[in-house]
């Protein structure tokens, strides 16, 4: 129904605009021009007089201010999802990635995300793949063109490490919640909330790779694949919380999340 509901709109729409840009003073020739049958544009004409955005003046099927006022309205609303639809889907003929080998120009490479940064393998097959355009000995940057498909990603898993609101509690981190904790930061990265998550790091002898915007670093780390230990003072959890499950709705991958008490 709501597909339905926006091809009637739509043809409205193109109907005011048509009548706006061009003279008509038959249903004929608005038909032949909305490539629809007369009847077709006969039933739209009556719709759009008895909402009030149509009119016949002088023998002329004219929009009137308020089909004037609809039509601009969702052509500013049509410009603009163009334009952010034009920035999320802009195609990419080249890009950069670390060598994860020796590449000579010309190679065939397969194309991953690994800790966080693109990465093109010679010779290995990938869902994404292209043509190395120079070449690069590994762990130098390389530049591959003629792309083809998307690179696989599975979200990074973040865990959240409650650090207690009591500084004696807070200095005393258990054996238990300690050794959980440094299990979870083996490759993963580390981040910091505040004062109190960057004692607990310390404590750990962990060393921060996010230390500031940690929530925003947190989330873009993770959506690259990279698990992150999040060190964040109980009364800031809840927050942390929030923004990963605000990330999450706007997803499809869900980023999988946990957390463990310190102290």
């Amino acid at each position: 129904m709501n597909v339905l509901r926006d091809l009637r709109e739509s043809t409205r729409i193109l109907f005011l605009h048509e009548v706006t840009a061009n003279h008509h003073t038959r249903l004929r020739t608005i038909a032949e021009r909305l490539g629809m049958t007369v009847q077709g544009a006969s039933d739209y004409a009556h719709a759009l007089e008895a909402d009030g955005l149509l009119t016949l003046a002088d023998g002329e099927y004219r929009a009137t201010k308020k089909g004037i006022d609809l039509l601009q309205s969702r052509l500013r609303e049509l410009r603009t999802f163009v334009e952010q639809a034009s920035r999320t889907t802009a195609f990419v003929e080249t890009t950069t990635a670390l060598a994860g080998g020796t590449i000579h120009r010309g190679d065939r490479v397969g194309l991953f995300m690994e800790n966080g940064y693109l990465v093109a393998h010679p010779g290995r097959a990938s869902a994404s793949m292209g043509v190395a355009a120079e070449d690069a000995a590994k762990g130098e940057d390389v530049a591959v063109r003629s792309l083809e498909g998307i690179v696989a990603l599975r979200p990074g898993r973040i865990t959240i490490a409650r650090v207690p609101a009591s500084r004696s509690a807070a200095r005393r981190l258990s054996p238990e919640s300690s050794r959980k904790a440094l299990q979870r930061s083996r490759g993963a990265a580390v981040a910091t909330v505040e004062v109190e998550g960057l004692m607990a790091c310390r404590r750990l002898r962990l060393h921060p790779r996010i230390e500031f915007a940690p929530l925003a670093g947190t989330l873009a780390a993770a959506e690259r694949g990279v698990d992150v230990l999040l060190l964040v003072p109980e009364e800031r959890v809840a927050e942390a919380v929030q923004a990963i499950e605000s990330a999450n709705a706007r997803r499809e991958d869900k980023i999988p999340y946990e957390s463990l008490t310190l102290g």
